[in-house]
Parts: C-alpha cells; structure tokens; sequence
C-alpha cells in the first residue's frame, strides 16, 4: 500500500446540506469530485456545467442480492454529463443499472484532460478496486494493458490524478479503493426531518399494499407514515430487502396490520426501487412503479427537463 501522506481538502455544499452536492478538492490542485444522489443529476448539469468536459464518473450503490457488497461501476467519457444522461434513460422500461443510487463525477478545472487521460484514469481506478473484497466493479469489459497508452510525462501526471482520485472518493465518504478494509454497507436510516421544499407525491397501488413517496431535499425517497405494504413476500424479493423488511418489523417502523405492514413513521430509501421492493415484497423497478396523480411514473418525471440544451451522447 502506497505511503499516505497529509492533505487538505476543501468540500463546497451546494445547498448547505453535507449529505446533498458536494464538490470536493485538495487544496492547490486542479482536480475536482463533484458527488450527488442519482436523481439529481439535472440540477448538477445546471449548476455546474463543466462537468460536460471528458473525465472519470462512479456510479455508486448497493447490490440488492448480498446486503453487504456495494457496487461501483467506473466510467469515462468526452461529455460525463451527457454520459450521465443516457446512462440514467430507461431501456423499454429496464433499468440496466438499478443499483446506482450515488455518482462521483472527477473532472480537471484547467480543462487539460484529454480522452486517452481519461482511459488511462479509469483503467487504474478498475484495477485498484479489485483490492477491496466488499466492492464489485459492474463493468462488462476490464481494460487492457494498453488502455489509454500515454507518453511518459503524461502518466506521471494521471498517476497523480489517480492518487488524489482515490483520496478525494474517500473523503466522501466510499472507501472501495481502501485495500483489504471493506466497509458494512450501511443501514438505511428512519427519517427524522422533513424536506423544506416538499416534491410530488407519488403513488404506489396495488392488491395489499399502497403507499405514498415523496423526493427529500438530499435526494432520499422517503416512503410516507401510513403508507401499507404488502405482507407477503415473492420468490423473487431481493435478499436485501427480505433483511430490511425484518429489521423494520423489529425496529417498529414497519408495523403488522391485518393482511397489511403498516409504516408507523416516514421513512428514507437510497432508491426508488428499493422503496417499491419493499412496499411490495418482490423484485420491482420503482423507476416505472412509483406514478404521480396524472399517471407519469418517477422516470418520466425526472428526465423532465434533465438535459438542459442539445442531445446526449451515442457513442464512446
């Protein structure tokens, strides 16, 4: 393990709020990490515009079949932001990366880094994850030797680009590129305060359940007090989400009702999909199931304005 050594890093809040937008950098470097929930993108492609340049994103989350693995999926592209767009468009109603619920986004401010600095960045960040045993990397293809070739001076400075990437994704709270020192993924907690500016409700109904959500100023999915889920549970309910029903059953935030589980208090979900799973005791894409009065599902309402001007990229 490389030789720590002292830093001091600076956090900006977007919003004041240390669990919403942050924008973390050590001091007297260029190298930005910007990390937000997976439903605030739109507002973080308004506010901060240079994330539209080519750098390394993480798509962060929790595996909803082993309760203790957490998932990242490491990226590159010319524009993240628009990247970002289409990695979060629903595919015929799929949700290819359900598990993201956090990004990272890691971006030069002297506008230097280049496609190959960013395969370059990217390859070293795939393999350093691999010594951290409590996080898996999604990617469908592992990068090759060869992978962002860069002349001498350059990956002497990516190198320094990955140190600080590493240093950065920590201080924000993930530790997937601490060696040997996996993390417990962490419980969902019961929500103790409210959002100051309250989202849409939305709706989920069905044959022994019905529940309320409504969007946190962080970017929680808190399933409203009152809300009924279903008792009984499918084959295909998540091993996660079989342990966290339990545990709110035994907490007192999930309380037995006749044929129903009743929430005795709001409570805040990372996901829209592990809010709906619990809800209805199976597998579910909450992207789609969760619906305003009018009918539009939480995806459409969502991508409703996110890409602010011009088209998301196809390729790269």
């Amino acid at each position: 393990m490389p030789e720590l050594k002292p830093r001091s890093i600076n956090i900006f809040l977007l919003d004041g709020d240390p669990n919403g937008i942050r924008v973390a950098q050590i001091s007297m470097s260029t190298i930005q990490a910007i990390a937000f929930r997976r439903n605030q993108l739109r507002r973080v492609r308004e506010a901060f515009p240079e994330i539209e340049r080519p750098g390394v994103y993480l798509l962060i989350g929790s595996d909803e079949n082993e309760p203790d693995r957490l998932i990242a999926y490491i990226g590159e592209s010319e524009g993240i932001g628009s990247r970002l767009y289409t990695h979060n468009s629903n595919d015929a109603g799929r949700d290819p990366k359900a598990y993201w619920t956090d990004t990272v986004v890691l971006i030069s401010k002297d506008e230097n880094l280049t496609k190959s600095h960013a395969r370059y960045v990217e390859a070293c960040l795939i393999r350093a994850v691999g010594g951290n045993p409590r996080w898996h990397v999604p990617n469908s293809k592992r990068p090759s030797e060869d992978a962002g070739k860069l002349p001498l001076p350059d990956r002497a400075a990516m190198e320094e680009f990955v140190d600080q990437t590493k240093t950065l994704v920590g201080a924000l709270g993930w530790d997937l590129f601490r060696e040997m020192r996996g993390r417990a993924a962490e419980p969902l907690e019961q929500l103790t305060t409210t959002a100051d500016d309250p989202s849409p409700v939305f709706f989920f109904r069905g044959e022994g359940f019905s529940a309320e959500m409504m969007i946190s100023q962080s970017g929680d999915f808190v399933v409203k007090a009152g809300s009924k889920a279903r008792a009984r549970t499918t084959p295909t309910i998540p091993k996660g989400t079989l342990a966290l029903r339990e545990t709110l059953l035994k907490s007192g935030v999930l309380r037995a009702d006749a044929s129903t589980l009743v929430f005795a208090s709001d409570y805040k979900f990372t996901s829209a999909s592990a809010a709906a799973a619990t809800v209805i005791g199976a597998s579910a894409n909450g992207r789609i199931l969760w619906k305003l009065a009018d009918g539009r599902c939480y995806a459409d309402w969502e991508a409703e304005g996110t890409l602010p001007q011009g088209e998301p990229e196809v390729n790269g």
